[in-house]
């Protein structure tokens, strides 16, 4: 694991040194505590300290006991002699780690007199650290941002529309996300990359206890049977230390379970279905006992990485994080079973040209770098991301490969984004925040499917129920 805690050590001093370089954080300006960049981050205190001491010993930074840490005021820092292309992105971001230097040295390839520079900003203020950095000179080129951050941009002012640019990749990008990312009769954010949420598997673990391996058509009973004899006291100390599942809290993942059970969080939510969902999450932690639970605000799984569990949901973005980093096997996938509707969760990453950049040509010939077929492809076989490009996924992947991803030709089928299904945020954050008894195993499903019935169908304007 050292590589692991190097790698994202790096990460957030590479994040933090950005932002010092561009003058975001000027000379003699505090940063944020540890506390807070563990939180906005999403990392320990460990890899927190290694990233200051990597910037403290390249001079960037001073730390002031009892005060906190602030930029070097003797920090100068020299003007560059190429016209410089700015991208302010999200983070964490696995594309921007994974696929962005490529995408980035292709281009400069192209334009030798042109420096693309990176700055990164947490998701949890995204925007307002976008609107930051204008005020002080530092004008977006370009906005790489996720799906939920787009469905906000309306806070962040006038994007470029993108169609007419791009009037010739568009036919070729799926036409479901094609629809996410227009506003009225306007394209202002092009997508780059995205993924459904699916269930893979550790085979190394499967083989090791004599399991099955998932078929297409396994069933839930399946699913249960291999999940339980995978939940195993390893170390013969009497203490449960592989599960079958290792099951994320936040509303990123445990939704599909409701959606395979015909819950529609759009309307008139169904009841039965919620609750049938809830028990069975209830069921993998504390009635079977073959499931572990990760934090809300830790997507990635330490378990599954760790071969602590042998099975998770994800992403084929967070998948190429964790291959970037170290993962010790070739994780599988497996169809879901969890309902019986097919339907999954969707997230994506996508870019926008602010209209204030004085830069929008070039800014336009770097999106169409990161969508050139040849690059696209080279990302998808080399990090095994998923093309927004359906020529390229037919080439790369095949259909039993796809199938399972609720990819089917040009459609992605019963697939949705969480800003489609709780198109008010604050919805998110209550049920969240209300969930912790439930998770904890403190409350009932019946009780909280109650709960989050009234919750979401009080927001729910009377023409929508």
């Amino acid at each position: 694991m050292k590589r692991e805690s190097e790698f994202r050590y790096t990460k957030l001093a590479g994040i933090l040194r950005e932002q010092i370089l561009s003058g975001y954080i000027k000379p003699g300006q505090f940063l944020m505590s540890e506390n807070e960049l563990c939180r906005h981050y999403a990392m320990s205190r460990t890899s927190v300290r290694k990233s200051l001491e990597e910037l403290l010993k390249e001079g960037l930074i001073v730390k002031k006991v009892g005060q906190g840490t602030i930029v070097s005021p003797d920090l100068a820092i020299e003007p560059s002699n190429k016209k410089v292309l700015r991208i302010l992105a999200t983070s964490p971001s696995h594309f921007m780690d994974s696929c962005m230097p490529f995408i980035i040295e292709e281009f400069e390839k192209q334009n030798p007199h042109v420096e693309v520079k990176c700055l990164s900003f947490p998701t949890s203020d995204f925007w307002e650290s976008i609107r930051s950095s204008s005020q002080i000179g530092l004008q977006a080129d370009i906005v790489f941002a996720g799906d939920r951050q787009f469905s906000e941009m309306e806070e962040a002012g006038p994007f470029l529309d993108l169609r007419e640019p791009f009037k010739d990749v568009l036919p070729e990008i799926y036409p479901d996300l094609r629809k996410t990312f227009e506003s009225g009769m306007q394209m202002p954010a092009i997508p780059v990359t995205f993924s459904p949420v699916y269930l893979v598997y550790n085979p190394k673990l499967f083989h090791k206890h004599d399991i099955p391996l998932p078929k297409h058509d396994w069933t839930k009973e399946d699913f249960l049977r291999a999940a339980q004899r995978l939940t195993i006291d390893t170390d013969g100390d009497g203490i449960i230390d592989q599960y079958g599942l290792t099951l994320s809290c936040s509303l990123n993942r445990w939704p599909l379970l409701a959606l395979q059970n015909g819950v529609d969080f759009t309307g008139s939510i169904d009841r039965e279905g919620l609750v049938k969902t809830l028990t069975f999450i209830h069921d993998l932690l504390y009635r079977y006992r073959i499931a572990t639970l990760s934090p809300r605000y830790l997507i990635n799984s330490e378990a599954f990485i760790r071969q602590k569990a042998g099975m998770v949901l994800t992403t084929s973005i967070e998948l190429a994080g964790w291959r970037k980093e170290t993962l010790p096997f070739e994780p599988m996938v497996a169809s879901m079973p969890f309902g019986e509707r097919k339907a999954s969760l969707l997230i994506a990453n996508a870019m926008m040209i602010p209209a204030a950049s004085e830069e929008e040509e070039l800014a336009i010939r770097f999106l169409k770098t990161a969508l050139d077929p040849a690059i696209q492809e080279r990302i998808s076989r080399e990090h095994k991301f998923l093309s927004v490009l359906q020529p390229v996924n037919d080439a790369v992947y095949s259909p039993t490969e796809l199938t399972p991803l609720n990819i089917e030709g040009s459609r992605i089928v019963n697939s949705h984004f969480l800003h489609e299904l709780f198109t008010d945020f604050s919805v998110m954050e209550e049920i969240e925040a209300e969930m912790e008894l439930f998770w904890s195993g403190l409350e009932s499903a019946v009780h909280f499917a109650d709960r989050m019935v009234t919750m979401i169908e009080s927001r729910l304007t009377p023409s929508s129920q």
